[in-house]
């Protein structure tokens, strides 16, 4: 009898589709296309992303595909990796970074960011601002010192 419900029990599981990894056919940042085991096709599969945080998966790509309530057709994309660019932090840094080398890197000396930088708003430091030659501030005393022969000073100090 005991045999009998486990054949049950284990026949029912057979037909629960676990967790599993696929491959991205076709990327994108909300649906994909991905292929799983013995080739199957998973089209359109919902890709779901923490709020705040939004990529586009590439092709390629690994993913870790959960069958919600056991069934295949209702697929969903938790994880992601394995794109063309994969850095590797150390013991308690973050890093954001795109496929293009980009990156904000969340380290312990400080953040480190790789790529142009476009602001949209005000700049705002509560420390000096410098670049390869020199501070901001350091141009500002040097401006404002400087005279041209016998002109005077600056008038309107930086």
């Amino acid at each position: 009898m005991i045999e009998a419900v486990q054949r049950q029990i284990q026949k029912g599981l057979g037909q629960i589709r676990q967790s599993f990894l696929g491959i991205v056919a076709r990327g994108g940042s909300k649906m994909l296309q991905f292929t799983g085991f013995a080739d199957e096709v998973l089209d359109e599969v919902e890709l779901i992303q923490q709020v705040g945080f939004s990529s586009f998966v590439p092709k390629d790509a690994r993913v870790v595909v959960i069958p919600l309530q056991g069934k295949t057709s209702k697929s969903v994309v938790i994880a992601t990796s394995g794109g063309a660019i994969v850095v590797d932090v150390n013991e308690g840094e973050t890093c954001i970074y795109d496929q293009f080398g980009h990156s904000v890197w969340l380290k312990e000396d400080g953040t480190h960011i790789e790529g142009d930088l476009f602001v949209n708003g005000k700049v705002q430091a509560t420390d000096d601002v410098i670049d390869k030659k020199s501070s901001m501030q350091d141009m500002r005393e040097i401006y404002n010192g400087h005279t041209n022969g016998n002109t005077p000073q600056p008038s309107q100090k930086m």
